[in-house]
């Protein structure tokens, strides 16, 4: 429906509230990918200290020891023939243990 003076009001209407509907389903969405990315961030930070963990307990025997990556704190314990990894998220206190 076009006129001499350009859209009408409904379609203008219309259309903003198709691309508001739009942006609002797809905001939550955006932000649960956000917390996820996050998580396995976290995670992949916490392999990696394991990594260098198992590599002190080898070369050095250090059985504990700490990292900070991002102003988050890893500490990392050598007990039961395996490097476990705590740290903090959203979730809480999350742990990730490998062996050497």
């Amino acid at each position: 429906m076009w006129n001499d003076k350009g859209n009408s009001l409904p379609e203008t209407l219309l259309t903003l509230v198709i691309i508001l509907t739009i942006f609002g389903t797809l905001l939550p969405a955006l932000q649960m990918m956000k917390v996820t990315l996050s998580d396995k961030k976290m995670a992949l930070y916490a392999a990696e200290t394991a990594y260098q963990a198992s590599q002190r307990v080898e070369q050095e025997e250090q059985l504990q020891g700490s990292r900070t990556v991002e102003n988050i704190n890893y500490r990392w314990y050598f007990t039961n023939n395996e490097v476990c990894v705590f740290y903090e998220n959203l979730k809480g206190q999350q742990q990730k243990c490998i062996r050497p």
